[in-house]
């Protein structure tokens, strides 16, 4: 209770609420903390905004929402005697009557006409909290006898939101933004006239200051004013000042080449500023460039799926984009793209994507038709149901998919009747010695890194491979260091990823050549290339998470191997991509670049 603002708090909460600078921000909250230690109210409650979510600070400036700490903050300061958090804690449901017990403000009036005392003296912020108490609906508390004189909320809102837009019109006349949109509901009603021309006043020096309005306004330009390029710029600014829905729209523009020349490659830009800023679009858009290797952007299917990911997870991810990196992510997981192959997941997702159609387009529907038709008619994760999976394949091949309509042919042939026929005839269980294969090397490979990690003592692993022959009969592990690769072999690329020739390895009598040993004398059983490598990587997979690696482990390549073949790249990148994070299987990959 003391009338106005320590100096303190009256600039920190301009570069808070009116930098749009995350320096400048952090700043000022830091100046709040500092105030509040040294026993400041209003400071207490300026911290509470911060975390009471975006919608009270800009997005951008870092803040998490933590309502549990706002609430008490909030609380704090009203009983400490801060006006401001008064009026705050009446609109956020935080006055409690144990709280107006506490405060020294004889009633919400008081502390409301503090803050209305400051706000004829011209602060912004204050102009602003006034402006909030008549639109919604608090000044009711300040004068309680006044509801009896309006039959329903729309009176009240008659009479209450022209003189909301008065002390709107205050704030963002001194550069305050936090109004804005309220006052554009307040025009929107038609319950209070304000003119184009003093709305479009306002409306362009609030974008000059604001990167979330000078986007809102490219948008206004663009569709209400009819002035394309006008809202081009305007949208670029706003990317520029580190608002991500800016960057999104400019990438579009210059993805389509409305107004512009159409340039990928600065859409590609725009569309990871977009990303980096949390905006889910934008982050499904650089999933689907590098899915699909456009412009600059070269085919990662790992970092594409890893984007994906990331803008499904996004909790403001709207309807239209979680359908479309469902579609992407269950392609993804059915045929091991950037990811460990999981047909089921993959049928969740595809599943997923299909009752969201209408937000996919023409193609993308198809691969997800067809996707769900490869699904069911060869049991992909599904049940295997020929009838319906051919049904899949048909509406696939009506969208142009010329994938399905190639399923299609195989089923009509006699090929498929020939398959079918021996598959029903190779179809026998897995031999008791294969089973739990994967399980078996994990036992045998843990057992002899433990050997190897006793001879590299405190060097530096980088990476460590699963080796076997042509013939999946033998096994052995390799393992190098940043040490040895640099004093052995002067750090030659061309021995930094070939395990034959690595520093460290198991030895003679170790448990893999047991093993191998066995895998020979069962061959006769062997169940096929694919359970064998599959076996591998899985083990690899686990020795990885078991932490035997300590804390090291997400800094090591690992991947799987094949001593004496020269195609054995393919078994290698399929491995790494699955095994190693996005950064390491992107590095792996470009081994021989």
């Amino acid at each position: 209770m003391k009338g106005r603002y320590s100096k303190a708090v009256e600039t920190a909460v301009k570069l808070i609420w009116s930098s749009f600078d995350r320096e400048s921000i952090r700043k000022g909250y830091a100046m709040l903390v500092q105030a509040a230690q040294q026993g400041d109210a209003d400071a207490l409650a300026f911290i509470a905004r911060c975390f009471m979510g975006e919608e009270y600070v800009w997005p951008q400036a870092g803040f998490k929402a933590d309502d549990a700490n706002a609430s008490k903050l909030m609380q704090k300061s009203a009983i400490k005697g801060s006006a401001t958090g008064v009026l705050c804690a009446a609109r956020s449901g935080n006055l409690t009557p144990s709280v107006e017990h506490e405060m020294p403000f004889a009633s919400f009036k008081e502390a409301f006409e503090e803050i209305l005392g400051q706000a004829e003296d011209g602060d912004a912020f204050c102009c602003y909290m006034v402006g909030n108490v008549y639109y919604w609906g608090d000044y009711l508390r300040a004068d309680p006898g006044l509801a009896r004189q309006f039959k329903d909320t729309q009176e009240y809102n008659a009479w209450a939101y022209p003189i909301a837009r008065e002390w709107y019109e205050r704030s963002f006349d001194k550069g305050l933004c936090a109004g804005w949109g309220n006052y554009v509901n307040i025009r929107k009603s038609g319950l209070c006239d304000i003119p184009i021309d003093v709305y479009e006043k306002y409306y362009q020096l609030l974008a000059d200051i604001s990167p979330v309005i000078c986007c809102n306004y490219g948008y206004y330009l663009r569709t209400d004013k009819s002035d394309s390029y006008g809202g081009l710029l305007r949208y670029m600014e706003a990317a520029l000042k580190g608002d991500p829905t800016g960057a999104y729209n400019a990438g579009h523009v210059y993805e389509a080449g409305e107004e512009v020349e159409e340039n990928i490659g600065l859409a590609y830009q725009l569309f990871e500023i977009a990303a980096r800023g949390g905006f889910a679009a934008g982050q499904f858009e650089m999933g689907y460039y590098h899915f699909e290797g456009c412009g600059d952007a070269e085919q990662d299917y790992a970092l594409a799926f890893d984007w994906f990911e990331k803008a499904y997870e996004n909790p403001k991810c709207a309807a239209d984009t979680k359908a479309q990196c469902a579609a992407y992510l269950g392609i993804c997981y059915q045929s091991g793209l950037g990811v460990v192959q999981d047909e089921e997941v993959a049928l969740e997702f595809l599943k997923e994507a299909e009752e969201g159609k209408d937000n996919l387009w023409e193609s993308i529907l198809g691969d997800v038709l067809n996707a769900l038709g490869v699904a069911y008619a060869f049991g992909k994760g599904a049940e295997e149901d020929i009838k319906l999976g051919y049904q899949y394949f048909e509406n696939a091949a009506r969208l142009g998919s010329e994938e399905a309509k190639e399923f299609i042919d195989y089923i009509n042939s006699s090929d498929y009747d020939t398959d079918k026929r021996e598959e029903a005839d190779n179809e026998r269980p897995v031999a008791p010695f294969y089973q739990g294969l994967a399980e078996t090397i994990r036992e045998a490979s843990t057992k002899d890194i433990r050997e190897i990690l006793n001879q590299t003592a405190d060097e530096n692993i980088y990476t460590v491979a699963l080796v076997t022959d042509s013939n999946c009969c033998s096994l052995f592990l390799a393992v190098n260091t940043v040490e040895y690769l640099n004093n052995e072999t002067d750090g030659l690329d061309e021995c930094k990823w070939h395990p034959d020739e690595w520093g460290y390895s198991d030895g003679h009598g170790s448990e893999l050549v047991k093993l191998s040993a066995s895998l020979w004398e069962n061959y006769s059983n062997f169940p096929g290339e694919k359970f064998f490598f599959n076996a591998l990587i899985s083990a690899m997979k686990q020795i990885k998470e078991s932490g035997i690696f300590k804390d090291r482990a997400d800094e090591i390549t690992f991947f799987v191997s094949i001593s004496d073949d020269e195609g054995a790249d393919n078994i290698e990148d399929l491995s790494a991509k699955q095994l190693n994070s996005p950064t390491l299987a992107a590095a792996f990959l470009n081994r021989t670049k």
